[in-house]
């Protein structure tokens, strides 16, 4: 069998770890910080409150706050996402009217 120039093997050839670009990326970044957070506060937060009322409530605090900036970043990246496909649909559409295409036909 032939094979294609540079096929020489099946691993990576490229240096470290990279990830696709992805409009969530800014989204999974956050994440990342607020567990890194939590973890600390969870281990700390004995130290911080003697009270185990203040203590739950400090914890069960951060878990909704974090979970409201989470949901907060994700949908205003999806509607951004929504929006952007919406005028590439209006745009698509503008084009094959102009050029007199119809749905489903070229």
């Amino acid at each position: 069998m032939a094979q294609a120039k540079g096929d020489e093997s099946l691993s990576r050839q490229g240096k470290g770890f990279t990830v696709p670009a992805s409009p969530f990326n800014a989204v999974k970044l956050d994440l990342a910080l607020i567990i890194i957070i939590a973890v600390v506060l969870w281990l700390i937060h004995d130290r911080l409150i003697a009270n185990q009322l203040g203590q739950f409530l400090l914890l069960s605090g951060y878990g909704l706050a974090a979970m409201g900036w989470i949901v907060f970043r994700t949908r205003r990246v999806a509607r951004r996402l929504a929006a952007a496909d919406s005028a590439t649909a209006v745009a698509a559409g503008a084009a094959a009217q102009a050029h007199g295409w119809e749905r489903g036909e070229e």
